[in-house]
């Protein structure tokens, strides 16, 4: 079972990827809105964020269970790392 101190490392991580692959949406989302106002008289598809914004999700979760699995690998005290 992975130590506490890992999970909240996971945790922290994949709130930083969810929020990366937030602005993504966001941005893919601001680029869909400025090119349909290019080509008037186009819908906004927002049936097409979808499969953008679940990679996003999908990325964070694969992060925190990475970091899950990879566990705690810093080096302990009193160790030496070489150069």
């Amino acid at each position: 079972m992975a130590a506490t101190h890992v999970k909240a490392d996971a945790r922290n991580r994949s709130a930083r990827t969810i929020a990366q692959g937030a602005i993504s949406v966001v941005l893919v989302a601001l680029a869909t809105v400025i090119l349909n106002t290019v080509s008037a008289g186009e819908v906004i598809d927002y049936a097409s964020l979808a499969p953008v914004a679940g990679s996003a999700v999908l990325t964070a979760i694969a992060t925190y269970v990475q970091r899950l699995v990879e566990g705690d690998k810093t080096p302990t005290t009193g160790t030496h790392r070489p150069e």
